[in-house]
């Protein structure tokens, strides 16, 4: 985990989770504060920027780089589904504010 700069902005996510008329979801990751880089995978941390981790069900199913991702009905187990976007470092630690993740989660029906 990656404690936040206190001096800086505190970074927030929301999560929507769109129904794809073809397969599975299309998920809405809305930030404050925050900036996707890509680019940036795999090197040191920068303040407020890097990219999300999304879990279903507890499990790490992919990195999102961007706004939008979409979540194949394949990676969702039958019923209800629980998933989750966190916010990473560029190092993939987990962005916190005073001990608390930076993250959102909704549920899905498959």
């Amino acid at each position: 985990m990656l404690e936040v700069d206190p001096a800086l902005p505190v970074p927030t996510v929301t999560l929507e989770a769109v129904k794809d008329e073809k397969d599975g979801y299309n998920l809405h990751l809305v930030t404050t504060n925050y900036t996707f880089t890509p680019e940036a995978a795999n090197s040191p941390p920068a303040a407020n920027t890097g990219h999300a981790h999304l879990y279903v069900n507890g499990q790490k199913v992919a990195r999102v780089y961007g706004e939008w991702f979409h979540l194949p009905a394949a990676d969702l187990a039958q019923g209800l589904n629980a998933v989750e976007v966190t916010l990473n470092a560029n190092d993939h630690s987990e962005w916190v504010y005073e001990g608390a993740h930076l993250a959102a989660t909704t549920t899905v029906q498959n």
